[in-house]
């Protein structure tokens, strides 16, 4: 403990310590493209015409340029903006010419969902630090997209502002006239003002991609390539004050004890709170949030030992989640799925399946000298299932992120702190660790314009009881019994502390890019409790050239060829992993895009040190595999794609041959369809099945056996938008997964060269083999209303149906006619949310 808090003092001493000129915003250089902004003196009628007396005045910018499909080529037609402002807002009138208005793509959607349309994008950096930023997106039928930018090139779609937009289209081409309020972007209050400013307009028919200022991709930057926006003079500090309180109501199923199903009918209210504490620092709060309008997890069978990673779909979680990234090898110290997470005692059907979270608090900030920093705070509740015993305590959790940019941001150092407590009772205490810390340094420095050194190191310590501990040096992520592992099983232990460092160099532009990375995890680094991270005991040397166009030649647009190696041992030395990859992707002149993937991994003398569930290391043959996919034309009203998996191992015995296909599709401007399915036959020779025995002990029999398995699995969505503030979405999700296990046996001699040699037949009395049939039917309806600028009404019917009949067995209509014939669990809510701003 004593050594995690000197690493944090440290660590936040030198961030503070950092000399505050080395972060400000950043002065225009001489080849910094400019344009200027005029004060209003007359309201704007925000119509998309540029009929209000402003625009008679305001000076006209037209210099774009391709970024893609060619770097710095062209446009191929002319685009031109114009920028006012008065005390409140921010305007920008943008004209898109186009000879061929009548063809133009303008599809309906609802918000945030970014279709195959023309679009245009103005993107403003009010800190002028050239590593922030705010894009807002409009396309001609006025669907609004938005989204923030950190670390110069980290984009946000999360983040949601309340802003607004007029578009037309007309014997021109079309336009779009924005409002924007000062008080959605962040800036340094002064007399004179200079912003970031960009202008970005997708040209879909020809798959063109313009910009004011010349973007360069081949650079790997998007902030600190901004031009800028000057003239903007005498506004002042902007109140901040967001309050949005909403209602909910819900109806659900529910199970009785003894059967039978009853449908109480529930009511919420809840409050989510933004404010700005001056003009830098944003307080984000929700006290019982309800997360009811977001799409359900797809259905997954798991017969690995670890866990799954999923999306975080929840809004509150999502915005502004880049900040508490430090990406690469060091992803995964934060899951933010943890807060208010699925109680890790669940036992019954009817015991909750979510921690209900009180209270959650986020504070974000950007200092004038470059200092960023994030906190938040979370408070979720006990969780009481059907035996009355508690399957999730109260759990209080923090998370800080500070971060400190130095020259022009090619340089950073940073550090991320967190904390998490459990109050645990009889029941609790014996099963789930007690609390969690971890302190972690990260940094890059960029120099010669494409080359960085970056790495970082963590230290992470957990309490708990013996028995708890225990059950933690057992599991899946640490397997200390395993016979002559690194970390030695200890019953008396009451906490359990361990770190990881990485280190990497990479040549990040250009045309031939670089990378290699080195981690080193040790055997006690426990963090699972505010993380996702299962590799562990580990070090690791990966490499990876990648080869990128930056210009289209006679026969495709774009593409890029990656070739990687990657090698791991556990921290006493033992090879633990050894593979090679190369992957090309590309898009064709007839826009058609193809992916290819080829891999073989455990090569030459290799071990597996959690095959065996916790007993020894394995030692594992050679495996490959091969994937290629072909996707449609985007612009196109329907657009296939297709996907062939085949792979090989364990000399012959084990192979994987799967085939997806789908098909997106539009009806008129209004209607999208997807529909997708997949299907797999496996062997899997080495499936791991039981041990048997006492563990920590030399009787143990660890058994495998050959798993033969078929999965099926469907997905459709489909999209109505009535207007771009009214839209129903709909999702289905079907999945069947059955498997039979056969040639039962256990480890023989598992360090054995020959295959065959390191097995032998397991037979236990009164035991036999089971399957499994895994069916699952996972729905969401949405009907999304945004009644007023900020405000929306949520409408949502969600449908869960499983039944596990039929085990060991494959009948595509047996087995959807039964999964379907399954009681549902229904959920419909209403949600109804005002903005309120001062």
């Amino acid at each position: 403990m004593t050594s995690s808090r000197s690493f944090v003092a440290t660590a936040l001493g030198v961030l503070l310590l950092a000399g505050p000129s080395t972060g400000r915003a950043q002065a225009a250089s001489p080849e910094t493209p400019a344009t200027r902004a005029v004060r209003t003196e007359g309201p704007i009628l925000l119509d998309g015409r540029d009929d209000d007396a402003v625009w008679r005045v305001a000076p006209v910018t037209d210099d774009f340029h391709q970024f893609a499909p060619a770097e710095a080529a062209p446009a191929r037609f002319r685009t031109a903006f114009q920028v006012a402002y008065d005390d409140r807002m921010l305007y920008v009138f943008v004209r898109m010419y186009d000879p061929h208005p009548d063809s133009l793509v303008a599809l309906l959607s609802r918000r945030d969902v970014r279709t195959p349309s023309e679009w245009i994008k103005v993107v403003i950096d009010g800190y002028h630090d050239r590593r922030s930023g705010m894009q807002f997106m409009v396309n001609p039928v006025g669907v609004k997209r938005d989204a923030n930018i950190t670390n110069d090139v980290v984009e946000d779609g999360a983040w949601d502002a309340v802003w607004d937009a007029a578009t037309r289209i007309d014997s021109l081409g079309w336009t779009a006239e924005y409002a924007i309020p000062f008080s959605q972007l962040r800036f340094q209050p002064g007399e004179a003002l200079v912003f970031g400013f960009g202008v970005w307009r997708d040209d879909v028919r020809h798959g063109e991609r313009d910009s004011w200022p010349v973007y360069r991709p081949s650079r790997q930057t998007f902030a600190s390539q901004l031009g800028d926006l000057v003239g903007i003079e005498g506004i002042g500090g902007q109140r901040r004050l967001e309050v949005m309180p909403y209602v909910v109501t819900k109806n659900v199923t529910q199970p009785i004890a003894g059967g039978g199903w009853r449908h109480p009918q529930q009511q919420a209210a809840g409050l989510d709170f933004k404010a700005g504490l001056g003009p830098n620092i944003t307080l984000d709060a929700t006290l019982n949030p309800d997360f009811g309008q977001v799409e359900a997890d797809p259905a997954v069978l798991n017969l690995s030992a670890f866990e799954i990673r999923f999306e975080e779909r929840r809004p509150f979680f999502q915005e502004g989640g880049n900040l508490f990234r430090c990406g690469g090898p060091c992803e995964g110290i934060f899951y933010t799925r943890r807060l208010g997470r699925a109680p890790q005692l669940r036992g019954a059907v009817t015991d909750p399946v979510a921690s209900t979270i009180d209270a959650a608090a986020k504070l974000t900030g950007r200092l004038p000298n470059g200092l960023q920093f994030g906190l938040v705070g979370v408070s979720s509740a006990r969780e009481v299932g059907a035996s009355g015993t508690t399957i999730e305590p109260r759990t209080r959790a923090v998370v800080a992120r500070v971060i400190q940019d130095f020259r022009e941001g090619r340089s950073q150092i940073g550090t991320m702190l967190t904390g998490l407590v459990r109050d645990l009772d009889d029941v609790t205490r014996p099963l789930l660790r007690r609390d969690a810390y971890t302190a972690l340094f990260q940094g890059y420095h960029r120099f010669a314009e494409r080359w960085e050194v970056s790495g970082y190191a963590g230290r992470v310590l957990t309490h708990g009881s013996e028995t708890a501990m225990a059950r933690t040096q057992l599991s899946s992520v640490h397997y200390a019994q395993r016979p002559g592992g690194e970390l030695a099983f200890d019953p008396t232990r009451t906490s359990l502390t361990g770190g990881s460092t990485s280190a990497s160099i990479r040549r990040y532009a250009g045309r031939v890019r670089w990378e290699t990375t080195t981690r080193y995890a040790e055997p006690g680094t426990e963090l699972n409790d505010l993380g996702l991270v299962v590799l562990v005991n580990d070090a690791m040397l990966r490499n990876q050239l990648s080869l990128v166009s930056v210009r289209p030649s006679s026969w495709y647009r774009r593409g890029q060829l990656t070739f990687s190696t990657e090698q791991h041992w556990t921290t006493g030395g033992l090879p633990s992993g050894a593979s090679v990859a190369v992957r090309g992707n590309g898009e064709l002149t007839n826009f058609w895009g193809i992916e290819s993937y080829a891999t073989a991994w455990n090569l030459g003398e290799t071990y597996c040190i959690s095959c065996a569930r916790g007993g020894p290391a394995l030692r594992v043959s050679p495996s490959a595999l091969m994937t290629v996919g072909v996707g449609g034309d985007i612009r196109k009203a329907l657009r296939p794609e297709v996907g062939l998996t085949v792979s090989g191992g364990d000399e012959g015995r084990s192979w994987q041959a799967t085939i997806e296909g789908g098909v997106n599709g539009r009806i008129g401007t209004r209607t999208s369809l997807e529909f997708g399915v997949q299907y797999e036959r496996r062997r899997n020779d080495t499936q791991p099945y039981a041990n048997y025995g006492a563990a920590l002990s030399d009787t143990t029999h660890f058994t495998f056996a050959r798993l033969d398995q078929t999965t099926l699995a469907m997905v459709a969505r489909a999209n109505v938008t009535v207007t771009p503030t009214l839209s129903l979405q709909l999702y289905a999700q079907p999945f069947v997964a059955s498997g039979a296990f056969a040639d039962w046996r256990e480890l023989a001699d598992p360090t054995a060269p020959v295959y065959a040699d390191r097995f032998r037949p397991f037979a236990r009395a009164g035991s036999s083999l089971q399957g499994y049939n895994a069916k699952q039917f996972n729905s969401t309806m949405v009907l999304r209303w945004e009644y007023r600028l900020g405000s929306t009404l949520f409408l949502v019917w969600q449908q869960g149906r499983a039944d596990g009949r039929d085990p060991g067995t494959f009948e595509v209509t047996r087995d959807l006619r039964r999964l379907f014939a399954t009681h549902p669990d229904n959920t419909v809510l209403v949600k109804f949310s005002y903005w309120m701003t001062p």
